[in-house]
């Protein structure tokens, strides 16, 4: 017969048992944290190192455990890595890039690299085969958030990671997905995308951000006005949509003043 919940739990003590609950239902806790449930740093400490042991809860980073539910105990357990993510960065941030895209719901692909905006450097880490990169940034701007699992996490707004991926494709799956998943947000908010242009003050994206709209402007009801106030504030300096061009493989787009991909239409046909 298989074994019930409380016949696993057996091999625990109250305190284990308590402090297993704890990590289950708060899906990953630092030590602070259930110290603060133990009232003891060290009590703390030592029964997290006792529940991984006994396979009641994973280390998932220096300081940061999670516990492993009963039904999976003994079995592989895979920890939402978004909810890591977030819990090791304290909420100081958000998620950005593709990691944004896929909280979205727009991404066409799986990442095994999640990607986190701050102010402040902390190390990336691997963990499940999942790479934790955070990225520090003085643009703090532009974060919304969205409950997963119960937690309340952070994440760039559809304008912001409108932006962030048109800046950096190479973070969101290269040139051709960053079109196809950012045309599946079919609208937005133009005023808001203004004001976060402004906020960036980047002449390179406002060409960038024109070029692709204007791309997408049937499917994202981009308004006229809009690309003309962008057309306005040109330079004549000439940018790469790509940020890893190859030589000879580019053409010029003369309203935007920018050089695409001669293929540029090839991946659009997709989209």
């Amino acid at each position: 017969m298989p074994s019930t919940n409380s016949e696993k739990l057996v091999t625990l003590t109250p305190n284990e048992q308590f402090i297993h609950m704890e990590l289950v239902k708060k899906k990953v806790c630092s030590v602070m944290d259930v110290a603060e449930v133990t009232g003891n740093y060290k009590t703390a400490r030592d029964t997290l190192s006792r529940l991984v042991k006994k396979g009641y809860a994973l280390r998932v980073h220096r300081g940061y455990y999670a516990g492993i539910p009963l039904e999976k105990y003994g079995e592989y357990f895979e920890v939402d890595r978004f909810i890591v993510g977030h819990v090791v960065n304290n909420n100081n941030g958000a998620f950005a890039y593709h990691s944004a895209l896929e909280l979205h719901g727009v991404a066409h692909s799986y990442f095994n690299t999640v990607f986190y905006l701050r102010n402040k450097t902390l190390r990336s880490f691997e963990f499940q085969n999942v790479e934790y990169k955070y990225m520090t940034t003085q643009h703090l701007f532009g974060f919304d958030t969205l409950v997963r699992e119960g937690v309340v996490i952070s994440l760039t707004d559809r304008e912001r990671t409108f932006l962030d991926c048109i800046r950096r494709p190479d973070y969101c799956g290269g040139l051709e997905e960053t079109l196809k998943s950012i045309s599946t947000f079919h609208s937005l908010n133009y005023q808001l995308l203004e004001t976060y242009l402004e906020l960036f003050g980047e002449q390179s994206l406002r060409q960038k951000t024109g070029y692709a709209l204007s791309l997408l402007q049937e499917d994202m009801r981009v308004p006229e006005w809009f690309l003309n106030n962008l057309e306005k504030t040109l330079t004549n300096k000439t940018y790469y949509l790509d940020p890893e061009p190859r030589k000879g493989s580019g053409c010029y787009v003369g309203r935007w003043k920018l050089i695409v991909p001669k293929n540029i239409k090839e991946m659009m046909r997709f989209v």
